[in-house]
């Protein structure tokens, strides 16, 4: 079978999500170390007093419970640092944020002027991680799953075959419904997941910001929305297999530079198809400087994976159909061929400079 070994190497954070976050009751978070642990473990690691305490505020089935019990963890922070299996660096930004909120009783005043108890939720979206055996054990480290890796060139190469050949081309070489899915040309392209030669996560924020506007005068504006996430780090490094049978892989990789280096482009302009485009403020320094000529060489290959990704490079140019939201109240939307926001990773809530976009990956043939 035809086969290529590609290096990837992130450009940029990446998020390849797990569908599963770090649950509050189940680390800890201290000199800018999450360290997570199981709750047998945690346990058995107490005292016999502190384990009664612990069995109370569970029994008690208060209202407040959870409120309790993220008190009772960070009491016992070194407890939980000396089990746990996995430590991930934070953002001082977040370690503020854990300081100020979890374990504490919050209040707002009801309707009736009635405070109430309330439970801060504080979870994390957490990457996909596996098991590999090392010198001193195992360990679960990040990578990128052959999927996500695959659905990024597919999209490409479904643009390319749009605009070469017409939509009716595109569906039938792309059938993807019921037994028709065995047409699909891109059955026989596999992309096995990445081996981790170089990782680091990071656990920060992901903040959604305006693209095609800008408050200069009030930048604390600018934030739509954040969340806490967990990234694959900038420079970390895979290895991984692609067997392309019949395909053409020469034009399917370059189908992947069509269509993600405009969008790669779009970051670092001050304008987009006659818009005037932001995001470009928002950046650090180095990147904006290090990728604002950048230029690809031979071989090399470029694509955009994982979450927060954004919607043009998850869909085809010319049958794009992105849904935006204009207002709230009322709530009313409209169809868009670009999206108005952008998620940019972060170490604070409140960052308006020194972002970086999400899942750049620069991909590399190696040599046989």
């Amino acid at each position: 079978m035809a086969h290529k070994r590609l290096k990837l190497t992130a450009l940029s954070p990446i998020h390849i999500g797990s569908g599963e976050v770090y649950e509050p009751t189940n680390f800890v978070i201290d000199a800018n170390l999450l360290y997570e642990f199981r709750d047998e473990d945690f346990f058995m690691a107490l005292t016999p007093i502190e384990k009664q305490k612990f069995m109370k505020i569970i029994e008690d089935n208060a209202s407040d419970s959870f409120v309790r019990i993220h008190k009772f963890v960070k009491e016992h922070k070194e407890v939980a640092k000396s089990v746990a299996h996995i430590k991930v660096v934070v953002s001082d930004g977040l370690q503020k944020e854990y300081n100020k909120a979890v374990g504490k009783i919050r209040q707002f005043e009801g309707k009736q002027g009635n405070y109430s108890r309330v439970f801060n939720k504080f979870e994390i979206q957490r990457v996909q991680r596996k098991q590999i055996k090392t010198k001193d054990g195992y360990a679960n480290i990040g990578y990128i799953a052959g999927s996500s890796l695959k659905g990024a060139i597919s999209t490409a190469y479904q643009e390319y075959i749009y605009k070469q050949k017409g939509e009716k081309i595109l569906k039938e070489k792309f059938q993807s419904v019921g037994r028709e899915i065995n047409k699909n040309i891109f059955k026989e392209f596999k992309v096995s997941d990445s081996i981790t030669t170089k990782i680091g996560t990071t656990i920060g924020f992901a903040l959604n910001k305006e693209r095609f506007e800008y408050d200069f005068n009030n930048p604390q504006n600018n934030l739509k929305l954040s969340t806490y996430i967990e990234v694959i780090n900038t420079n970390s490094e895979f290895i991984v297999d692609i067997n392309y049978g019949s395909l053409d892989i020469k034009e399917i990789l370059e189908s992947c530079n069509a269509h993600y280096m405009p969008l790669f482009k779009s970051l670092l302009s001050n304008e987009t198809d006659g818009k005037e485009e932001f995001v470009n403020e928002y950046l650090t320094n180095d990147f904006y400087d290090t990728y604002r000529h950048f230029q690809l060489k031979e071989n090399q290959y470029l694509i955009r994976v994982g979450k927060h990704s954004g919607a043009r490079a998850v869909t085809i140019e010319g049958m794009r159909k992105i849904k935006s939201l204009i207002s709230s109240k009322p709530y009313r939307t409209e169809i868009r061929e670009d999206e108005t926001t952008t998620w940019l990773f972060g170490d604070n809530p409140s960052s308006n400079s020194g972002l970086l976009p999400f899942g750049w990956v620069l991909c590399e043939i190696e040599k046989t």
